[in-house]
């Protein structure tokens, strides 16, 4: 599978310039379906988290990538899939719904675009509603490091997490809320204890 090319070719190259530290490691053993979620500041980190998880990751990826045609091949080669940012894109979600039906691992990151500094954008409240509408437990992740040459890179990779156990009920727009700040609090919380 073109994926698995992929990464066995690229994982070498990045432990070698960026030799990753990898914290909560048995997280990465995920069974069925799941979220991964992470901050998002450089090109490299749907790279990296792929090369960290066993399983292959389906990204969510900007349409903008699937443009041109040698870009398109290479998103679709990974099965990775387009969303229309700023928009409510319903054949991309209801693609996800379909992607975690089968029991797969999608990858979002929910700031919707990179972000270069340290800090974390508010979240696009799409992923925390497609977690509560699929029941799909989220792998939440930090990426600390700049992708400089011999500079180390720490991921730190929390423990599942579903949703329905820590948001209360009440009207959809309202617990899609609550769910989202509580995702983007959880990336913040995990930058702290790198600090």
């Amino acid at each position: 599978m073109f994926y698995y090319f992929v990464k066995y070719l690229l994982t070498p190259f990045l432990y070698i310039f960026f030799f990753p530290k990898i914290i909560g490691r048995k997280n990465t053993k995920i069974k069925g379906k799941a979220i991964i979620i992470s901050n998002h500041s450089s090109m490299g980190d749907p790279l990296l988290l792929s090369a960290t998880f066993h399983r292959q990751i389906l990204w969510m990826s900007k349409a903008e990538l699937f443009e041109h045609k040698l870009t398109a091949a290479l998103f679709n080669g990974v099965r990775s899939f387009p969303v229309h940012r700023g928009e409510s894109d319903l054949p991309a979600i209801r693609h996800a719904f379909r992607m975690l039906r089968d029991g797969e691992i999608l990858g979002i990151f929910p700031e919707g675009t990179r972000v270069k500094s340290e800090g974390i954008r508010d979240f696009e409240s799409g992923t925390a509603l497609l977690a509560l509408k699929s029941k799909a437990p989220i792998i939440p992740v930090y990426i600390k490091g700049d992708y400089k040459l011999f500079r180390r890179m720490t991921l730190t990779i929390g423990e599942p997490i579903l949703l329905s156990e820590h948001i209360g009920e009440g009207p959809k727009s309202q617990t899609t809320e609550r769910a989202t700040l509580f995702l983007q609090n959880k990336l913040l919380e995990m930058r702290e204890a790198l600090n």
